[in-house]
């Protein structure tokens, strides 16, 4: 899993190590995706309906109260803990090819690079996040979110085909992004973020 972090929400913080410190994705072997021209409809043609992206949660950690003194510098460890799951796939089910050749063309569709059919999302070491910051005071917690694709499609194996296979693929960006966020702050938060306050500031 790679990941990202936004940074901030009001606290000066540096990250610990060299930025991303999350699982990498395993490289994709050669032919893992199936072109269209390896399908029995070699010359298919996707249809999108409408494309849903949106930002959810996927981890949040604790509250914590801080109360740093001027001129010092603390050094705090977050966890998130797991809130959903994910997994990625067509419906109706088709065969494993069908749905890879799917998000495949959907990953051309968007631009970006998605989960591939049958893959569970879960939290790996982007769930960790080290920060050291200084002149904060009040109550901090850390929040992973991840970007979600769902879009319904038909799939024409010619122009003139009548009877196209309809679904929906559902599945997500492989790249997680943190929030340090701040109790109370009067800025703009990120849907994930406004979820993940919600449920641990009081």
């Amino acid at each position: 899993m790679k990941r990202g972090f936004r940074g901030l929400v009001t606290v000066a913080v540096v990250l610990a190590g060299g930025g991303c410190a999350a699982d990498a994705l395993p490289a994709r072997p050669a032919g893992a995706r199936v072109a269209p021209s390896e399908r029995a409809c070699p010359h298919g043609t996707f249809r999108w309906g409408k494309v849903v992206k949106r930002e959810v949660l996927a981890g949040v950690s604790d509250a914590r109260r801080f109360d740093v003194r001027h001129g010092a510098t603390i050094h705090a460890t977050f966890e998130a803990a797991p809130l959903r799951s994910l997994h990625a796939g067509v419906t109706p089910a088709e065969d494993t090819q069908d749905q890879r050749a799917a998000i495949a063309a959907l990953e051309r569709k968007t631009g970006v690079e998605l989960a591939d059919a049958g893959e569970d999302f879960r939290l790996g070491a982007d769930r960790v996040q080290e920060v050291w910051f200084k002149k904060s005071a009040g109550v901090l917690f850390y929040a992973v979110g991840v970007t979600t694709y769902e879009a319904s499609f038909a799939h024409y194996c010619v122009p003139a085909d009548t009877t196209p296979t309809r679904g929906t693929v559902a599945t997500w960006s492989p790249v997680t992004y943190g929030d340090l966020v701040k109790c109370g702050i009067d800025e703009k938060l990120e849907p994930s973020s406004i979820e993940a306050e919600r449920l641990v500031c009081r």
